[in-house]
C-alpha cells in the first residue's frame, strides 16, 4: 500500500511539473519498471472512469430500436420514397432494406454498454504503454544525439510521468466537460520537463528532443494513412460492382 501511495504521489507531482518527481524517477533503482507501474496506474484509473461513463451513457441513451423504427417510418412515409419505389420497383425496396439493416447493425456496435467498456481495463493501459515506449525511445535517440546523459531506462522512467495529464480524462464524466486539448498540451509540457531533467539538457535542446519525435511520428502516420487511402481507391472500383451485383 505504501508503494502505491508513493507512485500516486509521483504521478501528482509529475502532473504539476514538480522537478523533484522527475529527478526521483531518474535516480530510481530501475526507472523503466517504475515508469511502467506509473503507466499502469494511470491507465487503470482512466479505464475505470471510462467504464463508469459508458455505463451512465448506456443507462440514459434512448432505446435504439425505437429510434430506428421512428426514422424508418419517417423515411418510407415520404412522398419521394414512395415515388422512387413505384418507378424502380421491388429491387429498390430490397436494396434499401438491405442497406438499412446493415447500417443499423453497424450503428448498434457503436452504442456503449457496460460489458463492452470492460475491455478498456486492458486496452487503455496497453495503448498508453505502446505510445510511451515508441515516443520515449525516439526522445531518447534525439536527446542522446544532442548530448544527453540519461540511459534508455532513465528516459523511459522519467517520461512515464508525462502520462500523468491523461488522468484529467476522468473529468469527462462531468456533463459538457471536454479536456482533450488541455491534456495534449499539458502532456507535451510534462514531456519537455521529463526530457530536460533526465538528460540535463539546455531548454533549447530539450525543446527539440521533445518536438522532433512527435514530428517523426506524425510523418509516419501521414505516410501510413496515405498508403491506406491509396489502397482503398485502388481496390474500391473492383469491390463496389461486386457488392452491387450481389
Amino acid at each position: 500500500m505504501e508503494k502505491i501511495s508513493r507512485f500516486v504521489s509521483l504521478v501528482m507531482r509529475g502532473l504539476f511539473l514538480r522537478t523533484d518527481a522527475y529527478e526521483e524517477m531518474r535516480e530510481a533503482q530501475n526507472p523503466f519498471v517504475e515508469g511502467l507501474f506509473v503507466i499502469l496506474i494511470v491507465g487503470v484509473v482512466i479505464a475505470v472512469a471510462s467504464i463508469i461513463g459508458s455505463t451512465l451513457e448506456w443507462a440514459t441513451t434512448p432505446n435504439l430500436a425505437s429510434i430506428q423504427a421512428a426514422i424508418y417510418d419517417g423515411i418510407t412515409g415520404m412522398t419521394w420514397f414512395q415515388e422512387v419505389g413505384q418507378e424502380i420497383g421491388p429491387k429498390f425496396l430490397d436494396q434499401f432494406q438491405s442497406q438499412w439493416d446493415w447500417g443499423w447493425r453497424w450503428a448498434d456496435t457503436l452504442v456503449p454498454t457496460p460489458l463492452s467498456s470492460l475491455a478498456n481495463i486492458v486496452t487503455t493501459p496497453l495503448r498508453l504503454i505502446v505510445g510511451w515506449l515508441i515516443a520515449g525511445a525516439l526522445s531518447h535517440l534525439f536527446a542522446r544525439w544532442m548530448g544527453g546523459e540519461a540511459t534508455l531506462s532513465q528516459t523511459l522512467g522519467v517520461t512515464a510521468l508525462a502520462v500523468a495529464p491523461q488522468i484529467l480524462h476522468v473529468a469527462g464524466l462531468l456533463p459538457f466537460v471536454a479536456v482533450g486539448a488541455v491534456v495534449s498540451t499539458w502532456s507535451l509540457i510534462c514531456w519537455y520537463v521529463a526530457v530536460k531533467e533526465a538528460h540535463q539538457l539546455s531548454w533549447g535542446r530539450s525543446f527539440w528532443a521533445t518536438v522532433l519525435p512527435r514530428l517523426v511520428l506524425w510523418f509516419l502516420i501521414l505516410v501510413v494513412v496515405s498508403m491506406v487511402v491509396a489502397l482503398i481507391f485502388a481496390v474500391a472500383p473492383q469491390i463496389i460492382p461486386a457488392l452491387g451485383g450481389s
